[in-house]
């Protein structure tokens, strides 16, 4: 098998210039961070998983702003800069102001996580790191580390990470997406609940694992990365069927390792990642929390929407469009809403379309009801061929309206889930 050489390292150039492009044309955003440390980056194979903060006071017209601006530079990048199409695979996920960033109610174990890049506002970062730093293990990060884990337990689906915009580095993405996109966070989460820590990093995970475990697969995965997959002994089969019972195998070894150590699941090490999972979905978390989690990356969906709509030939945004319209509808509308619906009226709806004008009074305004109509008929989870860049332009189209209803919606449930908790209500 033949390998095109791994390229060189320009994450440093690329997200200089995207944040300098972003900040100059949305001067609030105040930071970049990212999922990943710097030397989780494969040059050729990794995509930039941004995050962005922001100064404090945005408002709903800001974001909407700020969606357009930033989708706008990765068009204008993606355009100048052919060979940086995976970079821009899509838009920053979680956004975030300062004081969101710092705020206990607010709290998301990623955060501990994110490697911040650049700042324009030191001495705040510096504040939230030791916020970051200094805040206890507790039962939110074992229930958001054990459900990643229980995610991506099991035997890598073939279909479920296709190749897309990897150009000349194609031949080793399988090896890549077993590793970093399917083994890896697993892993990572592994070693949180073990460890009772939050732990960064990919390649920190890696050498963590070669350290507490005896299993080869471990410096395998360390060798292969370092090799920039170059071993062709793992990417032809039989070999590849063989890594991936490695693989499957080393999981399960966590799972072992992981039941006794867990105080979420009752009986954890009598049950399977099944039974983990019916107590996961059974345990209480904050409405709050549920709506967030599920819709933490609306802020610049609109943007992402319609840089896949206008990419450039040479950027292969079917399939990106293709996934968020798999989960569009159940992540910004079917959870907040009826979550929503559930604080309002005590009901759990399988559809909160069929109550939506109930579900408006006193909340939504005539244009944001028309936008969210929209919104929910355009994303019914399927599609038809051909029409995927004008359906995500369509739904970009209304994205503000119905926005400007799930804000109201997020910030609803806030307050009624304060309401409820509170020692007088």
């Amino acid at each position: 098998m033949k390998f095109a050489p791994r390229p060189e390292n320009d994450f440093r150039r690329f997200y200089d210039l995207y944040y300098a492009e972003c900040r100059t044309r949305f001067p609030r955003i105040a930071a970049i961070a990212a999922k990943w440390r710097f030397e989780d980056l494969i040059p050729g194979l990794s995509d930039f998983d941004t995050r962005f903060i922001v100064q404090d006071g945005l408002t709903f017209r800001d974001w909407c702003d700020m969606s357009e601006v930033v989708g706008q530079v990765h068009l204008e990048l993606c355009t100048r800069y052919p060979h940086w199409a995976r970079n821009l695979e899509h838009l920053p996920g979680i956004n975030l102001t300062w004081s969101e960033l710092t705020d206990p109610a607010s709290f998301y174990p990623e955060y501990p996580q994110w490697t911040f890049y650049d700042t324009a506002d030191p001495p705040r970062l510096a504040q939230a790191q030791r916020y970051l730093g200094a805040r206890p293990w507790g039962a939110q990060d074992e229930i958001f580390h054990l459900k990643k884990f229980c995610l991506f337990y099991g035997r890598y689906n073939r279909t479920i990470d296709p190749a897309v915009n990897l150009g000349p580095y194609e031949s080793k993405y399988p090896l890549h997406s077993r590793f970093m996109h399917y083994f890896c966070p697993p892993l990572q989460s592994a070693l949180c609940l073990l460890l009772k820590r939050p732990v960064a990093g990919k390649m920190e995970t890696v050498r963590l694992a070669c350290e507490m475990f005896p299993e080869p697969v471990f410096k395998e995965m360390r060798d292969a990365v370092e090799r920039h997959y170059e071993t062709p002994e793992l990417c032809e089969e039989p070999g590849l069927t063989h890594l991936e019972d490695r693989l499957e195998g080393a999981l399960e070894m966590l799972r072992r390792r992981l039941a006794p150590e867990l105080t979420v699941v009752p009986d954890a090490a009598r049950g399977g990642v099944a039974q983990w999972k019916a107590a996961l979905d059974a345990a209480p978390v904050n409405p709050a929390q549920r709506v967030f989690d599920a819709a933490r990356f609306c802020r610049l969906m609109k943007g992402r929407l319609k840089f896949y709509g206008r990419a450039p030939a040479h950027f292969d945004s079917i399939w990106p469009i293709e996934n968020e319209l798999l989960r569009l509808k159940r992540s910004f509308f079917d959870i907040p809403f009826g979550v929503y619906w559930e604080l309002r009226a005590g009901v759990k709806l399988k559809d909160p379309a069929t109550v939506l004008d109930r579900l408006a009074e006193g909340l939504l305004t005539p244009e944001e009801l028309r936008c969210t109509r929209e919104f929910v008929r355009l994303t019914p989870g399927h599609w038809e061929a051909g029409r995927q860049k004008q359906t995500a332009l369509e739904i970009a189209e209304v994205f503000d309206g119905f926005f400007s209803a799930l804000t109201k919606v997020t910030q609803s449930v806030s307050e009624l889930s304060q309401r409820r908790s509170s020692p007088c209500a």
